[in-house]
């Protein structure tokens, strides 16, 4: 079987999977410090830590667009279907050497994907967690209320409590 990327696209290839990479421990980075704010309750670390999530996801679009980039062509030149090229199809349609580098790629890659994963997972429970508790303290404060209606951050609307005990608005 012929090779189905020439020798500049495999390195261009390896930049990329190094890059995904980079990008994976950095995102698990930033979920793991944004918990970290949410707990300590540091409102600018917390900004500054979803606008860096945002940039970061920028990134990932844009090395994901490479990366689809690299699988059309493996697919025209392979006469496959572009869905069916995937990364694993790919290097073990590579020359011997070449593989063993990328296949590790490609394994931490799954690795840091996991460990992604489960930071995520920590954030949405903590997040929701949070939720539930904030709950609980708006009807432990406004028990006669039948509901208690909130707002975003800005506070665009004025909200008062059903039960006159406490103003909260500013």
């Amino acid at each position: 079987m012929t090779c189905p990327l020439s020798c500049q696209e495999i390195a261009s290839l390896e930049a990329l999977m190094d890059e995904e990479i980079a990008l994976l421990d950095l995102r698990r980075s930033q979920l793991s410090c944004l918990c970290g704010a949410i707990v300590d309750r540091d409102e600018d670390a917390v900004e500054g830590l979803l606008e860096q999530i945002e940039r970061a996801q920028q990134l990932q679009a844009a090395t994901d667009g490479k990366l689809q980039a690299l699988r059309k062509v493996a697919a025209r030149r392979l006469c496959r279907p572009e869905g069916q090229v995937k990364l694993s199809g790919l290097i073990a349609a590579l020359d011997e050497p070449l593989r063993p580098p990328l296949a590790e790629r490609r394994q931490r890659i799954i690795d840091l994907a996991g460990r992604l994963q489960q930071e995520h997972m920590r954030t949405v429970i903590l997040l929701t967690e949070c939720a539930r508790l904030n709950r609980m303290l708006l009807e432990g404060l406004f028990p006669q209320g039948e509901g208690v209606t909130t707002y975003d951050a800005d506070g665009a609307e004025a909200w008062r409590g059903e039960a006159g005990l406490v103003d909260t608005e500013r």
